[in-house]
């Protein structure tokens, strides 16, 4: 969505009263929007549904304007094949494959988090794993039209149902995670995290592939603060944790947390 109609949305937004809401928007959208947020002059939040969620919606106003609250038009549906562990197993690309074919677009559909089972190890949309069940973030008024219309992922059939929440666990588990680096450079840390040499690393933040707490990243000297969620397109996401000193060998060491 560009510039020109998110702030007609949030100029309606304030001559309605009303609240109103974008599609669902990747990583980058929301970086892009989060550089002219703060010259909006409507009350602005972003919901993906769960408190990792990389795909988000923009939801205009707040109960100052409005005068009441409101959700964000925000469903969470579970797929899980039949035939419990001997189901065939299916990736990411697979159900999203699978909902696109029904004609629906992906701005509709949030994060995908493909788990095994009701496990708590789910991984997010950016996730290439397989695994037996899924759990959706779908746009409302879409919801129901998954529900009813889809019936198989590949050769498998399928149980599709709405659910309030998440399971516990899912979505959110991290794993803490000791590194040693030569400082506390955004590209050093993303090279050390997902083992990549510090040239990847580097040309991954100079392509606008990183993002610190939702916005893209575009310097890979900065430092990394304690609590800073950074996401790499195409690996992951890790939370930063703190420096815990010097090596004898003169390397920083530090703590970070992997999103699994």
């Amino acid at each position: 969505m560009d510039r020109n109609r998110i702030e007609e949305l949030a100029a309606r937004a304030l001559k309605t009263g009303r609240y109103l809401y974008t599609d669902f928007m990747g990583q980058g959208e929301l970086a892009s929007f989060l550089d002219y947020a703060d010259d909006l002059k409507a009350a602005w939040r972003i919901e993906g549904g769960y408190e990792e969620a990389e795909r988000g919606i923009i939801c205009f106003g707040d109960e100052l304007l409005t005068g009441y609250t409101e959700d964000a038009p925000i469903r969470l549906i579970s797929i899980k094949p039949r035939g419990g562990k001997f189901a065939e197993k299916l990736t990411h690309r697979d159900y999203l494959g699978a909902l696109m074919s029904l004609g629906i677009t992906r701005e509709m559909l949030g994060d995908i988090i493909v788990t095994d089972g009701d496990g708590a190890d789910g991984k997010s949309a950016s996730a290439k794993q397989e695994g037996t069940a899924a759990y959706v973030f779908a746009i409302d008024h879409m919801a129901d039209y998954i529900i009813e219309n889809l019936l198989s992922i590949k050769h498998t059939a399928v149980d599709v149902a709405s659910v309030d929440k998440l399971p516990e666990g899912i979505g959110t588990t991290k794993e803490e995670m000791r590194i040693t680096v030569s400082s506390n450079r955004l590209d050093a840390v993303v090279a050390s995290v997902f083992k990549l040499s510090r040239e990847i690393a580097s040309g991954l933040v100079n392509e606008g592939k990183v993002f610190i707490n939702g916005r893209t990243a575009v310097k890979k000297e900065k430092s990394l603060l304690s609590g800073d969620r950074v996401s790499v397109r195409g690996y992951g996401k890790f939370c930063f944790g703190e420096e815990n000193g010097v090596t004898k060998k003169g390397r920083c060491s530090m703590t970070v947390f992997i999103y699994k």
